[in-house]
């Protein structure tokens, strides 16, 4: 499923030949014959009142399919782990959701690929379906992205 999230409102003109559709994407896959829903986003990265906007959908999103399956909420949230008035600490202060690859007195930032300096790409899972094995931001793979990577090994309960 394909979901096109907000867009920027009363954006300039010259804006949409250049403007990506900020997206969720979720997708059900079946591991060792359970089902696991991943929901990958993409939010607004200028306009944060968009991303604020943007990430209630996802949330609700995110909140509907964690009551059935084992949940994975992952990607380019565009929202700075640093900042406490960020829409990412809603996420941070849930306690039945697990942050991969994430210490906060540590944080490992993942953009840009050049000069990392900011954490805005994270992955989330659920608690009480996934046990969290490890994972780390992959610094290896230099420039195939302006993000760094952000992987993490599982297994479901």
């Amino acid at each position: 499923q394909r979901i096109v999230l907000d867009r920027v409102e009363n954006a300039a003109f010259y804006r949409d030949a250049f403007y990506l559709d900020r997206l969720a994407q979720v997708v059900k896959v079946v591991l060792n014959g359970q089902e696991v829903v991943l929901i990958s986003v993409h939010l607004e990265a200028f306009d944060k009142e968009t991303r604020v906007q943007q990430f209630s959908q996802i949330l609700k999103l995110f909140q509907l399919y964690k009551r059935k399956y084992p949940t994975i909420l992952l990607g380019d949230f565009n929202s700075r782990a640093r900042d406490k008035s960020a829409a990412i600490q809603r996420l941070f202060a849930m306690p039945t959701v697990g942050n991969a690859a994430f210490i906060p007195n540590a944080i490992d930032n993942t953009f840009d690929t050049k000069d990392p300096h900011k954490r805005i790409d994270y992955i989330f899972y659920t608690k009480n379906s996934i046990e969290y094995i490890t994972g780390s931001v992959l610094h290896q793979f230099e420039q195939v992205s302006d993000h760094l990577p952000v992987e993490m090994q599982f297994k479901l309960k």
